[in-house]
């Protein structure tokens, strides 16, 4: 269920936009099961850290994710988009929760890591559905690592623009615009032919075909006009699964800088 502004928050909510508001460190496990109304010992039972507390519904999502991917007959582009669609609505119909776990994120630089650990969790999910939907080939292996890593990179470029005015109907635009994006990255991977259209006005990289920093690569946004090639040079010699998963992660690592 979508949460309103007027919405009562459940538990881990509130947790969560406790720890945001008051710090991490300086908020005790006892006065987050206070708030909660539970016992220190239920709220590790139910929990277990707070670290763990900040995640708990990635679990969840995770496994509805493997559900979804685990349907008979699903192509790889249309896993793909559906799949990054379960995720990213996840957080639009949670809005309280994800606002308030990037508030806590920004200044604590363990829960910034156990993020990253997450979005791997979400690659590996992706990567072994397309290892087995993929048509047989020499490369298989090394395109499932590479687009597992891509599409999960322009979900979470998508979710970050997003979360700087989480809006139901600028949620809606991205979420119809990371449709688009992901069915472009498979067309980019030669996996599938992206719908008519599917290229739309949203580009995640600059017109030079470049990701800076300086150049807000996450700012899905304001994007120029069609989709600019990305280029990378790879050494003679170099193991096509290595420059695949250094790729991969440069890109995941610029888009979520």
């Amino acid at each position: 269920m979508r949460q309103s502004h007027g919405e009562s928050e459940d538990v881990v909510t509130r947790s969560v936009r406790m720890l945001a508001d008051h710090g991490y460190l300086e908020t005790t496990v006892e006065q987050l099961a206070q708030a909660a109304g539970i016992s220190r010992a239920t709220f590790f039972r139910k929990y277990g850290s707070k670290e763990d507390m900040v995640f708990a519904d990635h679990a969840a999502t995770l496994e509805r994710l493997e559900v979804l991917l685990h349907r008979s007959g699903l192509s790889p582009r249309r896993g793909l988009v559906e799949g990054a669609q379960l995720v990213f609505r996840h957080h639009l119909d949670h809005t309280e929760r994800a606002v308030a776990r990037h508030d806590l994120l920004q200044g604590v630089e363990s829960l910034r890591d156990r993020e990253i650990a997450m979005s791997s969790r979400y690659e590996r999910v992706f990567q072994a559905f397309l290892r087995d939907a993929l048509a047989p080939s020499e490369d298989r292996r090394v395109t499932a690592v590479a687009l597992a890593a891509a599409t999960v990179a322009v979900h979470n470029a998508f979710l970050r623009t997003w979360l700087r005015d989480p809006s139901p109907a600028g949620g809606e635009q991205l979420a119809a615009s990371l449709s688009q994006r992901v069915a472009w990255l498979c067309s980019v991977f030669g996996v599938g032919s992206p719908a008519r259209g599917a290229l739309g006005p949203v580009d995640p990289v600059p017109a030079s075909g470049t990701i800076s920093r300086e150049a807000g690569g996450d700012d899905v946004a304001a994007a120029s006009e069609g989709p600019a090639p990305i280029v990378v040079v790879v050494p003679q010699g170099t193991d096509p699964q290595v420059a695949a998963e250094r790729a991969a992660r440069s890109v995941y690592e610029a888009l979520r800088s």
